[in-house]
């Protein structure tokens, strides 16, 4: 059925969007009650001036602020229950930041890739995309002041984890049942993204939440490509960027050859990062095209050989894998094959994500994924996430 939401100077109908993406639309934790799936559109909106001044959101309570995006909390939403959003407003990209590519708005472009995706158990729930007033002098960068303006605002479901980047500076050594159960979940959710026709594009700890229950998240979806689509939201900005992005005249994902295989690179370099807490390279100034293949090669022995080390010692001997020297050895070959410079002779290339996901180390840690989540990290999360 078409659903109308009316009010504070919008009018936009909610028919079947989901059918024009190829989507379905999500259920609500669980129950056969739909969400309307809504993108406003920009013409649609005729602001008077006093509404202007004013959102129809709850845009108090700030969990999360950077140079061009601020994320609040609401605690309700008419279109989600009595569940808890988080509404991501975002300034529209720079001139000249995708170069010759004509931009779309990053959460405009974001909702319709939420709507490919979800329902998905590590994914949050979409729940509409709406233009609304917002004051951008809100943004911490200066250059995306620009008084009260009508924005798109992002709204999905609010998710209370902790991002793994700051999880693991609190732990220091992740427990080893962890790290294979976050590698397994993060390889099936890219797995699902990929079916669904979409790049990934940044893959990084700080997207990555960790639930107290041990559930993972993977979050914002601004940097993926739809492959097919002809007007992106952003330019190359992922974090972990394999060799093909330094090729010359390549400003998006989707001009690759091989666009998902950059997942395939980013999922082998997280590994790492997971196992030795370092940049996957050793460090973020180093450019995945400045190491050859058998000096990356040698980088990553000597990676898994550092974590072998940091799992061995006598505090953390307990949360070590139980089959030792091939479980490491399998680990060192599933790396090794992820990070190929070649996107042809990367493991995924042929088999996609079953072709990593029944590596020889996904077999040998299989015992793992069913080991509970430990006592002392539900109260690490718990901790972490007060007040959110």
């Amino acid at each position: 059925e078409t659903v109308r939401a009316c009010g504070q100077g919008r009018c936009h109908v909610a028919s079947s969007i989901c059918m024009i993406t190829g989507a379905k639309c999500a259920t609500l934790l669980g129950s056969t009650t739909h969400i309307s799936m809504t993108i406003a559109p920009h013409e649609s909106s005729c602001p008077d001036s006093e509404s202007m001044n004013s959102s129809s959101y709850d845009l108090n309570t700030i969990v999360d602020i950077l140079s061009h995006t601020v994320v609040f909390k609401q605690e309700s939403h008419p279109h989600y229950g009595l569940w808890p959003v988080a509404i991501k407003v975002t300034a529209a990209a720079a001139a000249g930041h995708g170069g010759a590519i004509e931009l779309e708005h990053p959460s405009s472009h974001e909702a319709k890739v939420y709507m490919l995706l979800c329902p998905h158990p590590s994914i949050p729930d979409f729940v509409e995309c709406v233009e609304e007033n917002f004051d951008t002098t809100r943004f911490l960068s200066e250059g995306a002041h620009s008084g009260v303006q009508r924005i798109p605002f992002l709204i999905v479901q609010y998710v209370k984890a902790v991002a793994l980047s700051r999880f693991m500076n609190s732990v220091d050594v992740l427990h080893w049942s962890v790290f294979v159960q976050v590698a397994w979940r993060i390889g099936n959710v890219l797995k699902h993204i990929h079916t669904k026709g979409v790049v990934y594009a940044d893959l990084k700890l700080p997207n990555i939440l960790l639930g107290k229950d041990g559930r993972v998240w993977l979050v914002d979806y601004a940097s993926a490509a739809i492959v097919g689509c002809a007007k992106p939201a952003t330019g190359i900005t992922q974090h972990i960027q394999p060799p093909e992005f330094f090729a010359d005249g390549v400003e998006n994902v989707t001009q690759l050859a091989h666009p998902f295989m950059v997942d395939f690179w980013a999922f082998g370099a997280l590994l790492v990062e997971l196992l030795t807490g370092r940049p996957y390279l050793g460090s973020f100034r180093t450019n995945s095209i400045d190491m050859a293949q058998d000096c990356l090669d040698r980088h990553v022995k000597a990676a898994v050989q550092a974590a072998l080390s940091r799992y061995s010692a006598r505090s953390l001997r307990s949360g070590g894998p139980a089959r030792g020297a091939t479980v490491w050895e399998s680990l060192e070959e599933l790396v090794i094959q992820l990070l190929r410079h070649n996107p042809d002779e990367r493991l995924g290339s042929s088999g996609g994500w079953d072709a990593v996901l029944q590596h020889r180390f996904f077999e040998l840690t299989r015992d793992e994924l069913k080991w509970p989540f430990p006592d002392n990290y539900v109260e690490e999360v718990e901790e972490l996430t007060l007040g959110l």
